[in-house]
């Protein structure tokens, strides 16, 4: 089977899955919201960045060496699955001992029993984590779909009965853990490689010094995207910083998801073109335009519609988050495509570069949160538009640095989503000025999504249409 055909079926297998992923998390956070409290949401929040950000000393994540070596024997595979094994282990440990430090620097005395409960999933996840990796870097993309999909509605729907049982903010943690448990089964029993007992530092170096320098990649990138927790989580109550958290969730889920359809495949897909660069510059292109079409006018339609759509579905206790939801939106579509440049120079065997890229863009983050804090959640929701802004035009300027491109591509990518915002606003403008009943509501949410969806098709017709044959051509599936 070519890489052509790998991507296409297995981008169409990640696409099904993460559209009913996307459904199936949508109602599960809406029962969640209105079984739980905004303060819930924003303990939550700290101990996830917490936990994160102690991870970004004390682990390094192999799995990028599994994919991008190809050559790693048995025993080379092996050292590395126990070097996870034993940084892992090391960081649960130092979460651990450390979690009454993040209570007391929050005030937050519950932070300390949630951190630690929270942190049980490091040590589950260096049992699968390397076969994961394996079965990516073969390009199962069809298989790990449908396992990430499974352990994600059976973790959820063990959520949803923690927080019936009122377990409050732990019903949070009895999803994240139970999720992550059920995978590692799953993947263990879908994965035919074990590991040995054995260990070698020799045969590993170059993987391992290839992973520091991925992992300094994310660990920037980590920092980027969650320094306003660490930030927020100082500045504002418990409460203010669950509107916040659940604002940027509303607006970042749709993005993570339509991102990770694009992320996992492309890697090791990249990877296999490193010596390729038109190739790899057009599918970079071609993946970051898809992404723009759906995610521009998601976020637009979220941001005109929230008025209604946040009350109604989430319940009114979540009033306050909407202004924030509006605003972040725009940013969050934006960030949709300039993730997408972090997989661009690991994939050609730079990942340092990444890192340079991504202190940059959290430097532009930082600045943002510090600037916009003094002006409330609103403030700093604004300043995020801006700084994502400016780390998109940067991550092109460093894309063009290594990979030079035509200027007038690059632009032909956003134009048809462009287009489709302007136009959505224009409807929503006047539908808002006029007296018609369907200002407001449903009806105008679904008027301005069918609006949408024909602006797509006009500009972006070949592509739809391309999509839609490989989801639903199943002569083409069932040959290969």
């Amino acid at each position: 089977m070519t890489l052509k055909t790998k991507l296409v079926i297995g981008g169409a297998y990640l696409a099904g899955t993460n559209v009913l992923g996307q459904v199936f998390a949508i109602i599960i956070n809406i029962v969640l919201a209105r079984l739980l409290h905004p303060e819930d949401f924003g303990v939550i929040a700290l101990s996830g960045t917490y936990i994160g950000f102690i991870s970004l000393f004390s682990a390094v994540g192999f799995g990028s060496a599994v994919i991008y070596y190809k050559e790693l024997d048995q025993r080379q595979t092996s050292s590395i699955y126990w070097m996870n094994f034993l940084f892992s282990v090391v960081t649960f440990l130092v979460i651990v001992l450390t979690a009454p430090l993040a209570a007391g620097f929050y005030n937050t005395p519950s932070l300390t029993g949630i951190v630690r409960w929270s942190a049980l999933g490091i040590l589950v996840s260096p049992f699968f984590m390397i076969n994961y990796k394996l079965l990516e870097r073969n390009l199962e993309f069809k298989l790990l779909a449908i396992l990430n999909l499974s352990s994600t509605i059976i973790g959820s729907l063990l959520g949803v009965l923690a927080a019936f049982l009122h377990f409050g903010v732990y019903a949070l943690v009895v999803q994240s853990l139970s999720s992550i448990v059920i995978k590692m089964f799953l993947i263990l029993y879908h994965s035919s490689w074990r590991p040995l007992f054995y260990f070698n530092w020799v045969d590993i170096k170059s993987p391992i010094w290839y992973s520091v320098k991925f992992k300094a990649s994310n660990s920037v990138l980590y920092v980027e995207r969650n320094i306003d927790y660490l930030i927020l989580g100082k500045i504002f109550r418990p409460q203010q910083l669950g509107y916040y958290s659940f604002a940027y969730n509303i607006m970042y889920t749709p993005v993570k998801r339509i991102s990770y359809i694009f992320s996992n495949m492309l890697f090791p897909a990249l990877s296999s073109l490193k010596n390729d660069n038109s190739r790899l510059l057009s599918t970079y292109f071609r993946s970051s335009q898809l992404i723009a079409i759906v995610a521009f006018p998601m976020m637009t339609l979220l941001a005109l519609n929230a008025d209604w759509l946040i009350p109604t579905v989430f319940g009114e206790q979540w009033g306050d988050a909407v202004p924030v939801i509006k605003i972040l939106s725009f940013a969050g579509a934006i960030q949709s495509v300039g993730q997408l440049g972090a997989i661009v120079f690991p994939s050609i065997g730079k990942p340092e570069i990444s890192v340079y890229l991504s202190i940059i863009r959290s430097m532009f983050t930082i600045l943002a949160i510090l600037g916009g804090s003094h002006y409330g959640l609103i403030g700093v929701a604004y300043a995020l538009i801006f700084a994502k802004a400016l780390s998109l035009i940067v991550t092109f300027i460093f894309v063009y640095r290594f990979l030079p491109f035509d200027i007038f591509d690059l632009v032909k990518i956003f134009v048809g989503p462009i287009t489709n915002m302007v136009i959505l606003f224009v409807v929503y403008n006047a539908l808002s000025s006029s007296q018609m009943s369907i200002s407001g509501g449903m009806a105008q949410f679904v008027l301005m999504s069918i609006i949408s969806l024909g602006i797509s098709l006009l500009f972006h017709k070949s592509i739809i249409m391309d999509i839609v044959k490989v989801l639903f051509n199943r002569t083409i599936l069932k040959e290969h």
